[in-house]
């Protein structure tokens, strides 16, 4: 390892979480309610998202999201009882080599998710399904960490994509499965001074068409628009092994939605997260808690979110080429 804080389990770690689970919600507008965009890592990375050295990152993503409101184009709340709740738990294997390319390191993960998913609409639409989200592979690089200043810099591109392996059914209008490709390339790093560190992660978020979309719908095709979306951070070592923080997302859709190749007006989503976060440590084992409160939101449901992570990091020998 280049250095006895790099050896560190919180350092020694590839994290990605891309969360497929195809989640159909109806909203006010009428194209919106039969397209929407793929469930995304939206918050679910965070503290020292940048970190990472050889060997092996196993992880578990528990987590709960609740929303008891819709969003239209507007911003406004839909009229009426919607609610959508989604429990869900990811695995996540990660490897980062020796081998090195462009200076960084090789690195590939895979990530499963579990998914119950419920959906009440006040349309009269409620539907329940519970089973595994689409697969997703990634490959890319990850960088030691280098000083710049006082403090210490890392970084990490990687592009993850999600295959439609999901549960899916086109006579069914809630899926977990998306029934389409996704592609979503991000870069994250860290800054961390002293006790003070800053992390961020971007991306950004292509769809490929579903061409079997729900019948009820009565069209031939839809394809959920493009995004950018960008994961923050902020911690405080208070302890050893003990940080507090504050962690949020933004996720900004750049064009309409299509049904049939023809774009939906209005129909860019648009949320914010913002909450706080704590991280704990000790004998290899990571532990997680971040939760988010939405606000800003356009086209999708707004709610709150909490995310859990179990991290464990099987560092190999030295790093060094």
């Amino acid at each position: 390892m280049h250095s006895d804080r790099t050896t560190e389990p919180s350092r020694a770690r590839l994290v990605s979480l891309f969360l497929l689970t195809g989640l159909f919600v109806a909203t006010a507008t009428p194209g919106a309610a039969q397209v929407q965009l793929p469930t995304m890592n939206l918050g679910d990375t965070n503290f020292e998202d940048g970190f990472g050295a050889p060997g092996w990152f196993l992880e578990e993503f528990p987590s709960g999201y609740t929303a008891g409101q819709l969003k239209d184009s507007n911003g406004k709340t839909v009229p009426g009882s919607n609610r959508v709740t989604a429990y869900s738990t990811t695995g996540h294997v990660a490897f980062v080599s020796k081998k090195r390319f462009l200076g960084g390191w090789l690195a590939g993960e895979v990530l499963l998710p579990l998914v119950d998913l419920d959906v009440q609409l006040a349309s009269g639409t409620e539907s329940r399904v519970s089973g595994f989200a689409d697969l997703t592979v990634g490959a890319g690089l990850q960088w030691a960490p280098k000083k710049i200043g006082h403090g210490v810099f890392v970084q990490r591109a990687m592009t993850d994509v999600g295959v439609p392996t999901g549960k899916y059914s086109n006579t069914r209008p809630v899926n977990i499965g998306n029934h389409f490709i996704v592609v979503n390339p991000y870069y994250a790093f860290t800054y961390e001074r002293k006790k003070v560190e800053f992390s961020a992660r971007l991306h950004y978020l292509w769809n490929s068409a579903n061409n079997d979309p729900f019948v009820g719908f009565g069209i031939k095709s839809t394809q959920p628009g493009q995004a950018f979306h960008i994961n923050y951070a902020t911690s405080y070592a208070l302890f050893n092994n003990v940080r507090l923080g504050f962690n949020g997302y933004w996720l900004q859709q750049l064009t309409n939605h299509e049904i049939n190749g023809v774009a939906v007006p209005n129909s860019k989503e648009r949320t914010v997260g913002l909450g706080p976060g704590i991280q704990l440590g000790g004998r290899g084992i990571w532990f997680r808690v971040n939760s988010y409160v939405e606000t800003d939101v356009r086209n999708r449901p707004s709610g709150i979110k909490v995310m859990f992570r179990i991290s464990k990091a099987l560092a190999t020998g030295d790093s060094q080429p």
